[in-house]
């Protein structure tokens, strides 16, 4: 019987493999039209931009955690250990959660040069500026869960053992009218990692067995992402997106504790219109 369960899991993996493509136009038009809202909330990501060495970046983390907590299904977080004095290692502290896409949005938005710990919320400008403390985090939050989300995203993701492989599998599905600079970005994010950090409200404030979670560790399409569709998006329209992702040697990854989180934004405006995360990542064979 177990041999047979692995088989028929391998035979579904492949089958999913197959039939992920991006739908066409033509399809697209035929689509119901009527589709609930209600049942399709817009979901809100708070990027948290940290350091081990940042002593206040942890009470950040908190405030992060317990707004998620909040609202539950609603508030994603990612950890960004960007590029700066805060997160580049030294040689008592080896370890580098740097990543090159996380630096790239840490340059581009200009985050580290205002400090740490800052973030953003769904990348929108608030009080002038898309650097927000942590102390506003929620009001922003509070304020983008009444609006209606543009579409939905349906997520899948495996882990491949044999191969160290993670096929990621996302349908975005559009409940209003979009446009050709929206685009999609899939990230691979960790829990649980025990690693170094300060902490300016802990007693003693340096930290050997910190628990750092939902930390950025690459993306599966680049920095930006991809467009969905060269032109005008239509209501109802659907696009499926397959991606691979091979953990390179050397990474030190526990794949049970890996997940995905995937956003649309305007590639313009580089607000985030919705977003969505997976609980765990499915091993298979």
């Amino acid at each position: 019987m177990k041999i047979l369960y692995k088989f028929s899991l391998v035979i579904l993996f492949t089958v999913i493999l197959i039939s992920c493509d991006e739908i066409t136009s033509d399809y697209k038009q035929s689509i119901n039209q009527n589709i609930d809202t209600s049942q399709n909330p817009r979901k809100i990501l708070i990027e948290d931009y940290t350091g081990f060495k940042c002593g206040n970046c942890p009470r950040a983390a908190e405030k992060a955690r317990d707004i998620a907590a909040l609202y539950p299904g609603r508030v994603i977080v990612m950890a960004v250990h960007a590029s700066g004095y805060y997160s580049e290692p030294d040689k008592v502290h080896t370890y580098d959660f740097r990543t090159t896409e996380g630096t790239e949005w840490d340059e581009f938005f200009g985050i580290s040069k205002i400090g740490n710990p800052n973030g953003m919320v769904n990348r929108i400008e608030y009080d002038g500026s898309r650097v927000i403390s942590d102390a506003k985090w929620d009001a922003v939050v509070q304020s983008l869960l009444k609006s209606e989300p543009v579409m939905n995203i349906e997520l899948k993701a495996y882990y491949s053992m044999s191969r160290k492989e993670i096929t990621v599998e996302a349908v975005v599905k559009y409940l209003k009218d979009g446009k050709s600079s929206h685009q999609i970005v899939v990230c691979i994010l960790e829990d649980s990692i025990v690693q170094y950090q300060h902490y300016y409200n802990h007693t003693p404030q340096d930290i050997e067995d910190y628990v750092h979670n939902h930390v950025l560790r690459a993306t599966l399409n680049s920095t930006w992402g991809e467009a969905l569709y060269a032109g005008d998006i239509k209501t109802g329209s659907v696009f499926r997106k397959s991606y691979k992702y091979t953990i390179p040697a050397g990474k030190d990854w526990r794949p049970e504790k890996l997940k995905i989180v995937a956003f649309v934004h305007d590639n313009g405006t580089k607000e985030i219109l919705q977003a969505e995360e997976t609980d765990k990542i499915i091993l298979i064979l």
